[in-house]
């Protein structure tokens, strides 16, 4: 049910509920993919031949992929937190439900900021793999060959734990989002209802 002083209670727990889930989601497939990438340079370690050296930098995708867990963790707090507050009708007032609205803005601002260079990172980056043998650089096809027979890609879109991450977080990009124009307009009602019951006063 909904009331002035808790406007629009089903909507804005949906909506809550939906970006928490969402943002849980991104949260475990970024875990995951930390994970998983973290294998794959191991495999490439242990598969170099006594005496080499070998460098895999994905600097580019990690980082972006750091960010996007930690937005996404963020919004997991935050969401949790808000709808704890919706079972406590006398702390809901305009401004707290304003609050909440910005901050979940915010979780969609920094979802959007980093997704979108990571996803441009995943569809045309690979990892830079080099390497040496008693000083001496080995050939990248020699190295390719290494790759292919462990069945490992250096291109980040081959990586299926990747290309989760460029996807499933836009579903908590898109919750936060609607979340956060569900808590301004519930802001919106306390604060039309305040004026009304202002105006009737003599």
């Amino acid at each position: 049910m909904s009331s002035p002083a808790q406007p629009w209670r089903i909507q804005r727990l949906g909506t809550l509920f939906l970006s928490f889930a969402f943002a849980v989601v991104g949260l475990g497939v970024s875990i995951n993919a930390r994970i998983k990438a973290n294998q794959a340079v191991k495999e490439v370690y242990n598969a170099a031949p006594q005496g080499a050296v070998v460098n895999v930098n994905t600097k580019d995708i990690s980082d972006a992929g750091s960010v996007v867990l930690a937005g996404c963790a963020l919004q997991v707090v935050l969401s949790a937190l808000f709808i704890v507050f919706v079972f406590f009708p006398r702390r809901t007032t305009a401004l707290s439900l304003r609050i909440q609205g910005w901050l979940l803005y915010f979780c969609g601002l920094w979802l959007l900021a980093t997704l979108i260079p990571f996803d441009v990172f995943f569809a045309t980056r690979q990892a830079k793999v080099s390497a040496t043998l008693d000083g001496i650089s080995v050939p990248t096809a020699e190295i390719q060959n290494i790759e292919q027979t462990l069945g490992l890609s250096p291109y980040y879109k081959d990586a299926s734990y990747l290309k989760l991450v460029a996807i499933l977080p836009w579903f908590a990009f898109l919750f936060a989002v609607i979340a956060g124009v569900i808590l301004q307009v519930a802001a919106g009602q306390i604060t039309f209802a305040n004026s009304k019951n202002n105006g009737k006063e003599p």
